[in-house]
């Protein structure tokens, strides 16, 4: 099935892999803004942007990851 697309099937791990990473930087930078990164020029309001942008990234990861082996799925079942 997958002896044609080398680089799909191992995209799907790679893109779960960034979601994970973008989900944590994300969920340690609003700890570190929230607990003493907070300054003048950086408002602790800026921990829950960061959290929200780490999900996000997180998300849009998950979402191709799942996308390619869907992608990869249906190409299995018209072959």
């Amino acid at each position: 099935m997958l002896k044609d697309y080398k680089v799909l099937q191992v995209a799907p791990l790679v893109f779960k892999t960034l979601a994970w990473i973008g989900v944590s930087l994300g969920l340690i930078s609003a700890l570190v803004i929230f607990f003493g990164g907070a300054t003048p020029e950086t408002p602790g309001w800026m921990g829950i942007i960061s959290l929200v942008v780490g999900v996000l990234y997180g998300f849009v990861f998950l979402v191709v990851s799942e996308g390619i082996e869907l992608l990869l799925d249906m190409n299995s079942r018209i072959k």
